[in-house]
């Protein structure tokens, strides 16, 4: 598969990220938007956007083997005390679902084409 050229940035303050990071600062920035629990964010940020790994899994159900594909080093910590971390895979495909999706939750997403 091939990876995405196309940088992403939210207008809020989040520029030309890499694809995983951009991920990552849209389900952090709606996070601290929504004040959702676990369960209800995962609902939201579906596995099957993302695909095998998910979009979310609470830190505490990371094991070794799968840590290198989480910002286990950047948790999100919820309202009720949950870590939260982000999966780091994305590529063209499946990134560009997630951007679909969160367009469709209201989160305003810039393309700017790296050359």
């Amino acid at each position: 598969m091939s990876t995405s050229v196309t940088k992403h940035s939210m207008k809020f303050k989040v520029k030309k990220q890499s694809n995983s990071r951009l991920v990552q600062k849209i389900v952090e920035h709606y996070i601290y938007k929504t004040k959702m629990s676990f369960s209800v964010l995962q609902k939201v940020w579906f596995d099957e956007l993302q695909g095998v790994d998910g979009v979310i899994k609470r830190l505490t159900d990371i094991d070794k083997k799968n840590e290198q594909y989480f910002y286990i080093d950047a948790p999100i910590m919820l309202g009720d005390g949950t870590e939260i971390v982000v999966c780091n895979q994305w590529e063209q495909d499946n990134l560009s679902n997630f951007i679909l999706h969160a367009r469709q939750l209201g989160i305003e997403i810039e393309e700017e084409c790296a050359f």
